[in-house]
């Protein structure tokens, strides 16, 4: 996703949902400011934009607000979701790094971001193909880092 279409989920979930009329009233809809300041470009950030872990913590944040009775996302509550979103979605985010179909060493050079934030492109070509084709990682200086804040924080955490 872009911004646009993680803030286009985010306030407007149900918009493209057989259930309502196109403008019904009563078509969920959540405010840009029940995110909180910065929350939604925040969750967007956390997720690389990827929509499946966008809507992961979508749904981890409203359960919390929901459990605590908080009419508002804040800082705190946003940092426990994700934070959350890591135990609830650890095998979703565990297939994202480890697919069964994941070229040999693909995992060891993955694990090498549990202890840095960049190290060099990997030796083996099979590998830096793969993980270039799946998205996992972005070039800078020379180095590469993961391309999602929330694979790192996964990988840090539990991997």
């Amino acid at each position: 996703f872009i911004e646009a279409e993680t803030r286009r989920l985010l306030t407007e979930p149900l918009r493209y949902s057989s259930l309502w009329l196109k403008d019904d009233p009563k078509r969920p809809r959540f405010s840009p400011d029940f995110w909180g300041d910065g929350g939604i470009e925040h969750i967007h950030g956390e997720a690389g934009g990827w929509p499946h872990l966008v809507q992961l913590l979508a749904e981890t944040v409203v359960d919390l607000c929901n459990d605590r009775e908080q009419a508002q996302v804040d800082r705190t509550l946003l940092e426990q979701a994700i934070t959350k979103a890591i135990v609830a979605g650890d095998t979703v985010l565990r297939q994202l790094m480890q697919p069964e179909d994941a070229a040999p060493g693909e995992w060891a050079y993955l694990r090498g971001f549990r202890t840095r934030d960049t190290q060099p492109p990997p030796d083996d070509e099979a590998v830096y193909q793969a993980l270039r084709r799946r998205l996992l990682v972005a070039e800078e200086g020379g180095r590469w880092r993961l391309r999602v804040p929330l694979l790192q924080r996964w990988l840090r955490e539990r991997g």
